[in-house]
């Protein structure tokens, strides 16, 4: 398992799969975070990840602009 964070966001995101962490170690935007957290410190990471939301879809037409 490996994290990594959004430097531009600062959001953290966790893979499992290799192909994954290869792919991310290439990536500029993110940076690998491995350190083992503290307790302090691990409650301030997890205060900084946000939960994934599906969008939700809007009924019926877009209104006209003026």
């Amino acid at each position: 398992m490996a994290k990594f964070k959004c430097v531009a966001s600062g959001n953290i995101i966790e893979f499992t799969s290799q192909v994954d962490i290869d792919s991310m170690k290439g990536h500029s935007g993110y940076i690998r975070v491995d350190e083992v957290p503290t307790d302090a410190a691990a409650n301030e990471a997890e205060a900084h990840v946000l939960p994934f939301k599906a969008p939700v879809p809007t009924r019926g037409r877009p209104k006209k602009a003026a």
